[in-house]
């Protein structure tokens, strides 16, 4: 018999060895289930006891001696009921608490204003990040690198701005003409807008009123996301002056 479930719905190994035996045996005392179950004496009592708060065991006294006894299977089902109540009343009380965590967690990135993320899921946690406060009708801007991107990370942007553009966010793009094939990325995108200019262009950089992300991609993709006012303003000033002379 395969009792892995029993330890799958909250049983400890030690329990289950117990219920087992206790199952075989019927009404006996803490000497017979020792021997049956091979648990220790100094452990199969603080087992009993918990069996007894889940409902799996009972006692009756006989002769001034504790006996136990197994309850009905059945009763397992009770148990996991209860676990299941449980595990809804925690999930409520949870839910009630991520606003004054979420507060919390705020209170910490005003302090913390740089961040590093590495990885690929670094990369998306990290664009994540940067429009977390934005709202409907917001843009971001964007200079795209001259390095060509594989399709890991097209599939990654198009989702991004798949996923943009049903919150209403706008997004204009600024890339180097040599990179013109990048465009096919953002096609079919109604609130993305791409350009292109004949200069330089180092890394990737977005910008939004608040915030600023530099992206490194490769096999190791690095992001840095600087939360500041005065610098995403300055790095706008700049991207509106290029974005005037770039063209589609």
């Amino acid at each position: 018999m395969d009792t892995k479930i029993l330890e799958k719905i909250g049983l400890t190994e030690g329990e289950v060895r117990v219920y087992l035996a206790l199952l075989e045996l019927g009404l006996c005392s803490t000497g017979q289930i020792i021997k049956k179950s091979q648990i220790t004496s100094s452990k199969v009592y603080v087992i009993l006891d918990r069996l007894e708060k889940k409902g799996l065991v009972s006692h009756v006294i006989k002769n001034n001696v504790k006996h136990f006894q197994p309850a009905n299977p059945e009763k397992i089902l009770d148990y996991m009921k209860e676990k299941k109540e449980e595990i809804e009343r925690d999930t409520q009380a949870v839910k009630e608490l991520i606003p004054s965590l979420k507060q919390r967690r705020e209170e910490f990135s005003k302090i913390q204003e740089t961040t590093m993320y590495q990885g690929v899921k670094g990369f998306q946690t990290a664009r994540d990040e940067f429009i977390s406060d934005m709202e409907k009708g917001d843009c971001y801007y964007v200079f795209g690198s001259e390095d060509p991107i594989n399709e890991l990370y097209k599939n990654t942007i198009r989702k991004f701005n798949v996923d943009n553009e049903k919150r209403g966010i706008k997004t204009k793009l600024i890339y180097n003409i040599k990179n013109k094939a990048i465009k096919e990325i953002y096609k079919g995108f109604k609130m993305t807008e791409v350009r292109f200019v004949s200069v330089h262009i180092p890394s990737s950089i977005a910008m939004s009123t608040s915030k600023v992300l530099l992206m490194a991609y490769g096999k190791e993709p690095v992001q840095v996301l600087i939360k500041n006012e005065n610098l995403a303003r300055s790095f706008l000033r700049f991207f509106e002056g290029v974005w005037g002379q770039a063209k589609p």
